[in-house]
């Protein structure tokens, strides 16, 4: 290739004059036609495997301040990227929650003569997993032998590398752009527990979700958000890097969600402004802030203001890197914290527990089963074993728990607010969402319309209509 190449500038250099152009000029001028070649071919090599993303569902409409807050029917549009030939795509979890029904629309013309989908034939995805805490979704499409990218290592990622966006902006399906690699690991905040690839290539609404590629064709990240004044791009975006989302990719692919393992303390990064305040010993590292009573920290011996300064040999400067060695560590298993307390170095031992703080996941996988109940005006989902836990001590093993309510032009003397639980409506027992359901269609208009609701632990009649 190189010889190749050379063979072609000695050409030029030799015909140009016939031309009347100088050598340089007819050279750099193969060199850009060169570039945009090879950037076409890349696009054309990647193109299949990205996916528009429609999603159908519930969301949450604008109100006034202090209202509680309404939910009403949305679309929304985004972008996906296959990550293997099986049918698992990767997207942002803001894309697809709450969503009833998941479609995507595939770019790929050989994709029919393989029995799967013609271009632009919609499929209907399954959720795998969402994971809100690195917004990030795993989808599943049926077929085979889709064309898909590979992860590139984003530790390698330096800046100024060249990289392309790749997905729907405001639904322009299957549209790119180029830029480089503006920061390579942008840290908002010292106390940030994630980082992100920055980059100046032009990402808008629909573009979440896409892949950021590399020059070799590979998943740098995945775009999520910019920072805009205008509500367009100008030039600062930002992808979650691929060692994150393919380490997210696997736990959620194998257990439905991201497993996450906590030791039991409150921490935050060392600066040198905390290290100035408070007479500590350096400027880097975690700041042990609480140790939780009954936590693995605690049982193992963790004590306020104890500086983490590595995890099993690895140095740990900020809560990033704290975080990232929490992540990667399987649960159960007993981590080496070297710790730096009264000045003096100590060794703690404390084994990994899997977190149980699930409430707002909870919360989102309810709305995204949860049917809606037009005449009371609320989005419902069981109560069942499954659900339970959102409810704080429920009264009776049976019920219906309002999740949202609805965007509806009913008045109701009485409202009906998200947790409440439905135990009956007009004194009988309200089982289930269809029992709940059949009951308010059997209503005559002015019937009264009373329900049982458990609200914040304690049992209340409401009066929603009626004379």
């Amino acid at each position: 290739m190189m010889r190749k190449k050379m063979f072609t500038g000695l050409l030029l250099a030799a015909i140009s004059p016939l031309f009347g152009q100088p050598a340089k000029v007819v050279a750099a001028r193969a060199a850009l036609h060169e570039f945009s070649h090879d950037v076409q071919g890349l696009i054309k090599e990647v193109s299949p495997a990205v996916v528009a993303i429609l999603v159908e569902g519930y969301g949450q409409l604008e109100g006034d301040p202090g209202q509680t807050a309404l939910v009403g029917h949305q679309t929304k549009e985004g972008t996906g990227v296959f990550v293997s030939p099986d049918g698992y795509l990767i997207t942002n979890a803001h894309v697809v929650k709450n969503g009833h029904r998941i479609q995507v629309r595939v770019d790929d013309p050989a994709a029919a003569s393989r029995g799967e989908a013609g271009p632009q034939a919609p499929l209907t995805a399954d959720v795998v997993g969402i994971d809100l805490e690195t917004d990030l979704a795993v989808l599943k499409v049926p077929g085979k032998n889709w064309r898909y990218l590979p992860f590139a290592d984003s530790s390698k990622l330096t800046k100024g590398e060249i990289v392309f966006a790749i997905g729907s902006p405001r639904g322009l399906e299957n549209s790119a752009s180029m830029g480089i690699i503006s920061a390579a690991e942008r840290q908002l905040g010292a106390d940030a527990s994630q980082a992100f690839i920055q980059t100046d290539a032009p990402i808008n609404p629909g573009n979440s979700g896409g892949p950021l590629v590399t020059t070799r064709g590979e998943i740098a990240g995945i775009n999520t958000f910019i920072v805009t004044s205008s509500g367009g791009s100008e030039g600062l975006g930002f992808a979650i890097p691929s060692a994150l989302v393919k380490d997210a990719y696997a736990q959620i692919k194998r257990n439905g969600k991201v497993r996450r393992g906590e030791l039991g303390v409150i921490a935050r990064s060392v600066t040198p402004t905390l290290a100035k305040a408070l007479s500590l010993p350096r400027e880097s590292g975690v700041l042990i802030q609480d140790v939780i009573e009954g936590k693995a920290a605690a049982e193992a011996g963790m004590r306020i203001n104890d500086i983490v300064v590595r995890v099993d040999g690895r140095p740990v400067q900020n809560m990033r890197q704290f975080a990232s060695n929490l992540f990667r560590s399987e649960i159960g298993e007993k981590l080496k914290l070297d710790v730096i307390r009264d000045k003096e170095k100590v060794e703690v031992m404390v084994a990994l527990k899997e977190s149980v703080h699930a409430d707002e996941e909870l919360l989102e996988a309810a709305k995204a089963k949860a049917v809606a109940v037009p005449r009371l005006g609320v989005l419902a989902i069981a109560l069942d074993q499954t659900t339970a836990p959102m409810i704080n001590q429920p009264r009776h093993d049976y019920g219906v728990i309002v999740v949202a309510r609805l965007q509806t032009s009913r008045v109701f003397q009485e409202e009906l607010e998200p947790g409440d639980v439905i135990y009956s409506v007009n004194g009988r027992a309200a089982t289930n969402i269809d029992i709940l359901t059949q009951f308010v269609r059997d209503l005559t208009p002015g019937s009264p319309l009373v329900v049982q609701v458990q609200r914040q632990g304690i049992l209340r009649y409401l009066v929603l209509g009626g004379e």
